[in-house]
């Protein structure tokens, strides 16, 4: 274990006598801990996976890298102590930030933690009780989020040591930690919520899908805040004239800030009180009344791959029929490539590794969309004489497809790669259509929606006209993402670790896609005005694409990447 885990363990283990008295065995509770720590050092979490070209890299130097990327995001904290006319509204806004910002965390990043099904093959078969296990496994979560939640308060503590002394920033401190365990208890809550009404495997999905919509929401929350941000109204603010925000657990936070403070100790006792209570109590129901509960559900879920589970699949797989073999059967010309079109879209569909890879950009692009309609709607209301101009709708085109491009390249991996042993063993003489099979999959679920989306916006507002850059747009996209298919490693879907993606020319592969894109995008832009030109480019991109997929379907053995 490395320094900052050793610490940060020795720190949780400090009230054993109180673990004691909740019926924890204090000796296992050290030793599982412990372990529990020793093999995170040893395989990177989802952070240090992002940083790292490999997964032989120094854990303990990439826990200080992400730590100082913590820090980086602290710094942003900063601004809500300069909004708002008085320390209660300062403090509102941070307890709400901070505490929302940990329970996404939390469900997002630690799932995998908090859900963690080995302990019932490794763990529960030995004489342990519940209460030791739920508790190692909340004091293994905030030991992970103490190496984020310390460098992420560290400029707001600094802040307030600062501007109210050291009395002030020590309490502010206390109230970070019990703000921490609160978060942590109530997420754990939610689990049990959620499993109680639904089935292991739709528990599951909730968990991929609130990450999908955590991401999307940070992306449109960085686009939507700087457009309707008015600093002077956010100064002049007070969180007293929201009646209903007591309601909100931040403002008890900041209630109990001023009381251990003294500056308004006479009406804010009972914020302190009910702030202290609250994590006190929740910390208790969940290890004395939740925890027998927690474990029997994590059963479940550590069963949900069985027959049952099984036979769900396959009712769903025949109430889905329809769409995708409607589509195979028109944009497929050989079996053998209507195979990998089904296999592709089902996979995709089923996949919850593929839809946190793509699905987000999905969003990101709707967001774009959205903001692009109603810039288009604002034009319109004041009569802009710019509301003509093509290049906001242009722009669109292009980057709508780098949800496609995400697809194309993530459908190559999947953590059950060694499944793909089928493709290899089947007498396919090459696998050219394989692979356009899984590319046209791609695309047809994840462009054409948008090619039609844009083609109904488009005509709405710039009407008939736009049919031509329109057309050559789409056209054009397709070209860039043949191209990256043709030219590149030809890879088999599903067929590659999830592992292998992680590599050190990422960034130079993703600049360079966006530099073509952008440089198609400018020429376009350059030559829309000119109908008779756009036309011709867009025959000649059309016979591109026709030769493009007739030289991907040739495809030997030779040229596949293999694990």
């Amino acid at each position: 274990m490395n320094k900052i885990s050793a610490v940060l363990y020795r720190l949780a283990l400090l009230p054993s006598s109180v673990y004691e008295r909740l019926g924890i065995n204090t000796a296992q509770l050290s030793l599982i801990l412990r372990y529990k720590l020793i093999m995170d050092d040893r395989y990177p979490n989802s952070f240090q996976q992002a940083r790292s070209a490999s997964r032989k890299k120094n854990i303990s130097n990439a826990t200080f890298g992400t730590m100082i990327m913590a820090f980086l995001m602290g710094l942003i904290y900063i601004v809500f102590f300069i909004t708002g006319r008085d320390l209660l509204t300062h403090l509102t806004f941070f307890f709400s930030a901070y505490l929302f910002m940990l329970a996404s965390m939390l469900i997002s990043d630690f799932t995998s933690v908090l859900i963690d099904v080995r302990d019932n093959q490794i763990i529960l078969p030995a004489p342990v009780n519940d209460r030791t296990v739920v508790t190692a496994k909340l004091l293994h979560i905030m030991v992970h989020l103490s190496r984020l939640v310390i460098p992420m308060c560290l400029p707001s503590l600094v802040m307030v040591f600062i501007q109210y002394g050291a009395w002030d920033s020590i309490a502010f401190l206390l109230l970070i930690v019990l703000a921490s365990v609160l978060s942590i208890f109530l997420i754990n809550s939610l689990y049990l919520l959620v499993l109680k009404f639904t089935t292991p495997s739709k528990f599951k999905s909730f968990i991929a899908w609130f990450q999908i919509g955590f991401a999307v929401l940070l992306y449109m929350s960085y686009q939507l805040v700087p457009r309707i941000a008015d600093m002077e109204v956010f100064q002049q603010f007070s969180i007293t004239e929201v009646p209903y925000a007591v309601l909100l657990p931040s403002y008890w936070f900041a209630g109990a800030q001023l009381f251990l403070t003294g500056i308004d100790m006479l009406h804010t006792w009972y914020w302190f009180l009910l702030t202290v209570g609250t994590t006190v109590f929740s910390t208790i129901l969940v290890i004395r009344w939740l925890a027998p509960a927690f474990n029997s559900k994590l059963s479940l879920i550590s069963g949900s791959g069985g027959d049952a589970d099984s036979g769900q699949v396959a009712v769903i797989s025949r109430r889905r029929k329809g769409i995708g073999d409607w589509y195979a059967s028109i944009f497929t010309t050989a079996p053998l490539e209507k195979a990998a079109f089904l296999f592709s879209w089902k996979w995709t569909a089923r996949s919850r590794e593929f839809k946190l890879r793509v699905y987000p950009t999905m969003g990101y692009v709707a967001v774009w969309m959205g903001l692009t309609i109603f810039r288009k709607i604002g034009n319109v209301a004041t009569d802009d004489p710019s509301v003509q101009n093509l290049s906001a709708f242009i722009a669109l085109l292009y980057f709508s497809a780098f949800v496609l491009i995400n697809a194309i390249f993530q459908v190559n991996y999947s953590e059950q790669y060694r499944a793909a042993w089928i493709f290899f063993s089947a007498p396919v003489e090459k696998p050219g259509p394989i692979i356009t099979g899984s590319y046209k999959s791609m695309l047809c679920k994840f462009y054409l929606p948008a090619a039609i989306i844009l083609a109904v916006f488009g005509m709405a507002w710039y009407g008939p006209g736009v049919i031509p850059n329109l057309l050559l747009g789409l056209s054009n996209e397709l070209v860039i993402c043949s191209l990256l298919v043709t030219l590149g490693k030809k890879k088999l879907p599903a067929s590659l670790p999830s592992a292998n993606k992680v590599r050190s020319g990422a960034f130079l592969r993703g600049f360079f896609i966006l530099l073509i894109s952008g440089t198609v995008a400018g020429i376009h832009f350059l030559l829309h005005r000119f109908t008779a030109v756009v036309l011709l480019l867009f025959v000649l991109s059309v016979i591109a694409n026709w030769l493009l997929l007739n030289q991907l379907r040739e495809t030997k053995w030779a040229e596949v990447k293999v694990e």
